[in-house]
């Protein structure tokens, strides 16, 4: 270790980014405190490195890379003042962002503290392979004692999908696998000679795990991510001693590891990838069918975009039919999902992305690196972790890869070391006084109002998600019912002031309000007025961060239908203002069977037009509906149907919900109460 440099300074920089590793591994886009704690660790970490070099006028480093990095973090804010979502696109910013942001740190870290720092760091993500391959291996054993289908077998570790776990073991096997053909290659005997090196050992033990836990998820985009990858290694590291020998083990250990881990089970991964089985299976079928939708979704919104992160708002208007296999959270697809949220323009940084790896593994690789004249071992270690990145970035053209936290975080901290070794050109003269900015004050002030303003509106997040969203927890602090709702009161109107954009504080204080109206019947009319507007107010509020909730478009239109009169409004005016509020949520999701009913019900079958009640009803069946409420919408016809006296035609819908749904037992019911009540009758004479 550099003398000059001490050890606790080094420990300081690498914990944060550690830190925010950690942490992001269960984030999945819905805990949102731990998405909060991982951005204002990283947001910290950003502050202690860059501070001093505001203070020395900001010297840049040069090259293509740190400012394209820039431009992607600077273009994925820019998209947050026009996205339809703002504040979903806000968690999604964090989320993208991950990488670009974590590079410019890192970039940004002294030349001293450089090579001891990433010591720390390169334990650390050696530490997280064998705790991931553990999760695998753990869950593939209990899951396969529990009798668990072996189509279902796939574990996913801390992440909600296997295709994206399968990624992560990519980004980790890649660097592993550089790192073992490195370290021993630099013994002094031959391969196999019984002389062992621990170093290189534990490389190959970690390999070993990575994939036997890799071919555990059975990710057939991960293979293919995998074996396209492989190539490129084989070219970097066949002129290493040995590499013959070294890489038949690999591949030795490979073939191993599939056939324990999906043959020996009867799971034909590689036939999967046939052309006979993809074109049948429903989840590349689906796959088909979720990018021709986003497609669409890209074609009414060409320029700029949904907005980042609001895919899965919008999906559920453009879904097709025969595509029920996915919750429709994600494209599947990053390219294509890029392009739908962010335009063109975003899905050209992340082609571009794409583009600077092929150009840096050209680079490292042509001719042995002699374009990069660097040390052959540093130019190796530099392979591996692109090669990481390059395999990630392959696969996201089949999953959702950068989507994940830990994964776009890892990713650029891997691509920001390999830059470091890679980058010959130094730094530029302080741009600061070049700007006309003779004094770094200015610049560090303004980096500190950016994180704190930045930091108030994540602890903001994450206060919302724990008060508001999962708050169990909040019943053992705090035993008293009452208590506790007037703690949350206080604390949702205080939410509301500092994140006007968050929707639950206004949803949760709208439904407060309403309750309060109801329940407090006694009191005077202007009261309970103020309390009804005051509710509508809410949930219009909640509507300028996420525009897309058809659930708070139903409720408006709930209240406008109950709660009327109290706003001075007549019957059609309530009607029409109900309806208008349940279209606008019907449309956003189609697939609503409540907001299709309600409408149905008020203005067709109340109006005495039956026929157009039920024909609006079954319009609704065209959509892709999944099978449970698919049968609840074929109940709401068949009950349409039987009020209005037509028995044979409510028969039928029940009889073909029953050939649909043999086990629905509200339609076993209602069918027999109907045969019964038809015996009766024929029976009085």
């Amino acid at each position: 270790m550099n003398p000059v440099v001490s050890s606790a300074r080094v420990w300081l920089y690498a914990a944060f980014p550690l830190f925010a590793y950690v942490l992001s591994w269960y984030y999945n886009g819905q805990l949102i405190p731990l998405l909060a704690s991982a951005s204002v660790v990283l947001l910290i970490w950003g502050v202690l490195v860059w501070w001093p070099r505001l203070r020395d006028g900001l010297p840049w480093p040069r090259g293509f890379l740190p400012v394209f990095m820039l431009c992607w973090f600077l273009w994925l804010g820019l998209t947050l003042f026009w996205s339809g979502s703002p504040y979903s696109s806000w968690f999604y910013f964090w989320v993208l962002g991950a990488l670009p942001l974590v590079f410019l740190i890192s970039m940004g870290i002294p030349e001293p503290l450089a090579e001891p720092l990433w010591i720390w760091l390169w334990r650390g993500v050696l530490a997280s392979a064998w705790i991931l391959s553990g999760m695998a291996l753990w869950q593939y054993y209990v899951w396969m004692g529990q009798g668990i289908d072996l189509v279902n077998l796939r574990p996913y570790g801390p992440l909600l999908d296997t295709n994206s776990y399968a990624a992560w073991l990519n980004l980790l096997f890649f660097p592993t696998l550089v790192a073992y053909f490195v370290q021993d290659g630099r013994r002094s005997v031959r391969f196999l000679s019984g002389r062992i090196d621990p170093t290189a050992l534990f490389y190959l033990v970690t390999l070993t795990l990575l994939l036997l836990a890799f071919f555990s998820t059975s990710s057939r985009g991960g293979f293919l991510a995998w074996v396209c990858t492989m190539p490129f290694a084989l070219w970097g590291l066949w002129r290493q001693p040995a590499a013959l020998s070294r890489f038949a083990l690999i591949f030795a250990l490979t073939f191993i590891a599939l056939l324990l881990m999906d043959y020996a089970h009867g799971f034909d991964l590689i036939g999967h990838l046939a052309p006979s089985y993809i074109t049948s299976n429903m989840t590349t079928v689906s796959r088909k069918f979720m990018w021709i939708a986003t497609w669409h979704m890209f074609l009414s919104h060409p320029w700029l975009g949904t907005g980042i992160g609001s895919y899965f708002l919008n999906y559920p208007a453009y879904r097709l039919p025969g595509e029920l296999a996915s919750a429709g959270t994600y494209a599947h697809n990053d390219y294509l999902e890029y392009l739908a949220e962010g335009g063109l323009i975003n899905l050209g940084f992340l082609l571009s992305f794409a583009g600077v790896l092929m150009y840096a593994l050209y680079r490292l690789l042509y001719q042995a690196g002699k374009a990069v004249q660097i040390h052959d071992a540093r130019r190796l270690q530099a392979l591996g972790l692109v090669l990481g990145v390059f395999a990630i970035t392959g696969h996201a053209l089949g999953n959702f890869i950068f989507y994940n936290l830990p994964l776009s975080l890892l990713a650029g901290l891997f691509l920001a070391r390999a830059w470091r070794i890679t980058n010959a050109h130094g730094e530029t003269a302080p741009l600061l006084p070049r700007m006309g900015i003779r004094h770094g004050f200015f610049a560090q002030a303004l980096l500190i109002i950016a994180v704190v303003m930045a930091s108030w509106n994540l602890v903001a997040d994450a206060a919302t998600f724990a008060l508001l969203s999962d708050n169990g927890w909040l019943s053992r602090v705090m035993p008293n019912a009452n208590q506790r709702a007037i703690f949350l009161m206080k604390a949702a109107n205080w939410l509301t002031l500092v994140r006007p954009l968050a929707t639950q504080p206004h949803v949760y204080l709208a439904n407060t309000y309403l309750a309060l109206a109801d329940r407090d019947t006694q009191v005077d009319i202007a009261h309970r007025r103020a309390l009804v507007e005051a509710a509508l107010s809410q949930y219009r509020q909640s509507l300028v961060g996420i525009p897309q909730q058809s659930g708070v478009l139903n409720s408006i239109g709930n209240l406008y239908l109950r709660q009327g009169a109290l706003l001075g409004l007549d019957k059609t005016r309530r009607e029409r203002k109900a309806l208008l509020a349940w279209r606008q949520g019907l449309a956003i999701n189609p697939e609503s069977v409540s907001l299709r009913n309600q409408i149905s019900q008020l203005a067709y079958v109340d109006q005495g037009r039956v026929e157009a009640g039920v024909v609006f009803l079954r319009a609704g069946l065209r959509r892709p509906l999944f099978p449970y409420s698919r049968s609840n919408l074929q109940m709401m016809i068949a009950v349409t149907q039987w009020r209005a006296g037509q028995r044979s035609a409510a028969t039928a819908t029940l009889l073909q919900l029953l050939r649909e749904n043999p086990g629905y037992p509200s339609a076993i019911s209602m069918l027999q109460a109907i045969r019964r009540r038809a015996g009766s009758k024929t029976m009085v004479p």
